[in-house]
């Protein structure tokens, strides 16, 4: 590869920067490793304008056609820009034909598909080049645990508690079974405590009588203020008479 004059080293930097920006590297990466529509018409039904993949599919398209505009007019160098960025037009081929046809756009995206048609004839003279990897070797032996061993002990489990006896109302006078309830009904209403009035007003209890105080409310009189002494008041004392 040549090497890059001054102001395709800038241009190249800042198209790095704005490839390396979250959304955009989130939408690349969408294309690269979940996208697998082959149809517009599947595509526009799952991923309807406004939703996210619709929108990573477009801003990818949006930046790859504008990497292609600027190698046709030799901003960039082109073997530069296969080398550090990925041109994914193989993938969304369908789906920009499908895009053209119904926005009657025949030209939509003309540079992105310059640019990716050329980009695979040059993958393909290099793959030429590059030596294959060699194939993965097959797993022998079972499989290693995927999960770390703890540190500590498992707690103990709880001890399991036995349910409490219920109580024997069969022995008592006049208890049992009601007719028509099932068994489970029936142990669970003789298990219950029975509540039991032990003492009612008027009655004796042991040779006493129960009596039952009532608080009435009373309402408290006012007492009426004393009045009070009025004294006679002196008489004005009169001028004697003249003589």
């Amino acid at each position: 590869m040549k090497k890059l004059a001054p102001p395709q080293t800038e241009t190249m930097l800042r198209l790095m920067a704005l490839a390396d920006s979250p959304q955009n590297l989130e939408a690349m990466q969408y294309l690269v490793f979940q996208f697998d529509f082959k149809e517009y018409e599947q595509f526009i039904l799952e991923c309807p304008p406004g939703s996210i993949r619709f929108n990573n599919l477009l801003r990818v398209a949006v930046f790859c056609d504008s990497v292609g505009y600027l190698v046709e007019n030799e901003a960039v160098d082109r073997e530069a820009v296969y080398e550090l960025f990925p041109i994914p037009w193989a993938k969304i081929d369908p789906i920009i034909q499908g895009m053209r046809r119904e926005l009657d756009w025949p030209d939509a995206f003309d540079y992105f598909e310059r640019l990716g048609r050329d980009y695979l004839k040059w993958w393909e003279t290099k793959r030429k080049k590059i030596k294959p990897l060699p194939p993965m070797a097959e797993p022998t032996g079972a499989p290693r645990a995927l999960t770390t061993a703890r540190t500590r002990a498992p707690l103990p489990a709880r001890p399991v508690t036995p349910p409490r006896p219920a109580a024997a109302m069969a022995s008592r006078p006049g208890v049992g079974a009601r007719p028509g309830l099932p068994a489970a009904t029936a142990a669970a209403a003789a298990a219950r405590p029975t509540l039991r009035v032990l003492a009612k007003p008027g009655l004796k209890l042991a040779g006493k009588a129960i009596k039952v105080l009532k608080k009435t409310k009373t309402a408290r009189k006012a007492k009426p203020r004393p009045k009070a002494k009025s004294r006679p008041r002196p008489k004005p004392k009169g001028k004697g008479k003249r003589r």
